[in-house]
């Protein structure tokens, strides 16, 4: 299960992200990233809540991180694929 909501915080907006990552949840992360438009630049996307990404989901953050979203994350397994993703630039 994956759970994706934004949130405003210290005006900005924020993609918070809870659950696994994984393929068949991606899907529902990428429709919440598509649609932002609507609610404004999210810069920020709170990882904190993640317990697992696989493959698809690495796929999809490297996306995201290439349309300039930064990370938020904590876990070793989390913040090593953010890692991985950005080049160690959160």
């Amino acid at each position: 299960m994956m759970k994706a909501q934004f949130r405003e915080r210290d005006g900005e907006i924020v993609l918070q992200v809870c659950g696994r990552l994984a393929e068949g949840w991606v899907d529902e992360l990428e429709k919440s990233w598509q649609g932002r438009e609507n609610a404004g630049k999210v810069t920020t996307v709170d990882l904190r809540g993640v317990s697992f990404v696989d493959g698809a989901g690495r796929k999809l953050l490297q996306r995201m991180y290439r349309e300039g979203a930064r990370f938020v994350a904590s876990g070793l397994l989390v913040q090593e694929v953010v890692d991985q993703v950005t080049g160690g630039h959160k």
